[in-house]
């Protein structure tokens, strides 16, 4: 597969962080010690995807690409006998390069991708399920691990790191952000330029906000639309239409363009992600403010992780195998987790004891968006459908049920 220039420029920057103990694009010396009986030996491939869209920015790879590479000389230190080679690959292609590769012999043993990629991998037969350690599962995010765990415990990928929502805004408009919805649509009413991305992924933060994240996640789940569920859909898009008709609050189609405007001046305060803190750091500088989502009467917001896994391959030997599970395991220890995460907002860690969001500690959600974004721009549409008057609010419900219960879509 032909490189872009990105990934070309990532490949040398790991390149030329990874010296002393490494060798090539990323390939970790042997050492001359003598192993023991059981120490790990072999070359295990890792390949990270980078996706080419805008949901993960670039200088927030290049960030972890330095930190991965940190990691992976820490694990050679442990075992000394065990060489990484690093692969950098975009992420929309990876179903189809594994493929090929698996054809070949020559697919990678490790994945770094994101959860829904490795959803496709499995699904597609190109990776495998491995048991780990009960006590390291239950030190990691519940929420995570069971999206990817079956029922007899093994899991198709391991949480790594998440990638949070959060508040962002213009400190020289907006010295403290809102608290509260309330606050938000006060703030707005009184002159502050507020964005609100219009689709269900980026919005699902005001389902705890507005107490029916429970009554969303069962719909999620596949179970009826009872009149309490419904009435539950009813409250959301009655706040939506609330939120509408503020003067100074905007509904935008896509988070990128309200992320695009606050950085520009064109907004004072919108949800974002963690992924477009670099872009805007750029724009603002030190006026960039960031804050947890506002809270709301049915209690603390609901943000969405954007979650980033490692996957198994499925044509690894025995040895390989070996080597790439001790890495999973090492991977997710809490200091090679704060190692990672550097206390940065842009990262969270998948331990729960150490995941401090900005502010204070916040609910991090991972509802089961089962074609990710397609699905939460469908429910955009049927809220936009509403907001402009072409559906009365059981028309939106219907559509909104239909929608969250569509069957998944998978290449």
């Amino acid at each position: 597969m032909g490189a872009s220039k990105p990934l070309r420029r990532l490949a040398v920057l790991v390149a030329a962080l990874l010296t002393g103990g490494l060798v090539g694009c990323g390939v970790l010396a042997p050492s001359r010690r003598s192993p023991g009986d059981n120490e790990l030996r072999g070359v295990v491939f890792l390949a990270m995807g980078i996706p080419n869209d805008e949901t993960i920015d670039t200088e927030l790879m290049e960030g972890l690409k330095v930190r991965l590479a940190m990691t992976l000389q820490e694990f050679h230190r442990i075992h000394p006998q065990a060489q990484v080679q690093l692969q950098l690959y975009s992420e929309d292609r990876l179903p189809q390069e594994a493929r090929l590769r698996g054809a070949a012999g020559t697919s990678p043993d490790l994945l770094l991708v994101n959860d829904s990629t490795a959803a496709d991998l499995h699904q597609m037969g190109l990776t495998r399920k491995v048991r780990m350690p009960v006590e390291l599962l239950r030190r990691l995010d519940h929420a995570a691990v069971r999206r990817h765990q079956s029922p007899t415990g093994e899991v198709s990928s391991l949480p790594v790191l998440l990638l949070p929502q959060l508040a962002c805004f213009d400190r020289r408009r907006l010295p403290r952000a809102p608290e509260t919805l309330d606050a938000l649509l006060a703030d707005a009413g009184r002159g502050l330029r507020v964005g609100l991305p219009l689709d269900g992924f980026n919005l699902a933060w005001t389902f705890g906000s507005l107490g029916v994240a429970s009554s969303v996640e069962e719909l999620f789940a596949g179970q009826p639309a009872t009149t309490e569920r419904r009435a539950a859909l009813g409250r959301w898009l009655d706040w939506l239409k609330r939120a509408d008709q503020v003067p100074d609050l905007n509904f935008q189609l896509s988070q990128s363009q309200l992320v695009n405007d606050l950085g520009e001046g064109r907004l004072d305060w919108t949800s974002c992600r963690s992924t477009h803190l670099a872009r805007l750091r750029q724009d603002l500088g030190e006026h960039l403010g960031i804050a947890p989502l506002p809270a709301g009467p049915g209690g603390l917001p609901t943000p969405l992780s954007r979650q980033r896994v490692l996957a198994f391959g499925r044509d690894s030997s025995l040895e390989q195998q070996r080597v790439a599970e001790a890495f999973a395991r090492f991977v997710v220890r809490p200091l090679t987790q704060r190692n990672l995460a550097l206390q940065r907002e842009e990262v969270v860690p998948v331990i729960s004891s150490l995941r401090l969001p900005p502010g204070r500690k916040g609910t991090l959600r991972l509802l089961e968006f089962r074609s990710g974004d397609l699905q939460g721009e469908a429910m955009g549409r049927v809220v936009s459908r509403f907001l402009y008057g072409d559906l009365d609010q059981e028309g939106a419900i219907d559509g909104l049920v239909r929608t969250i219960q569509a069957k998944p879509l998978r290449p």
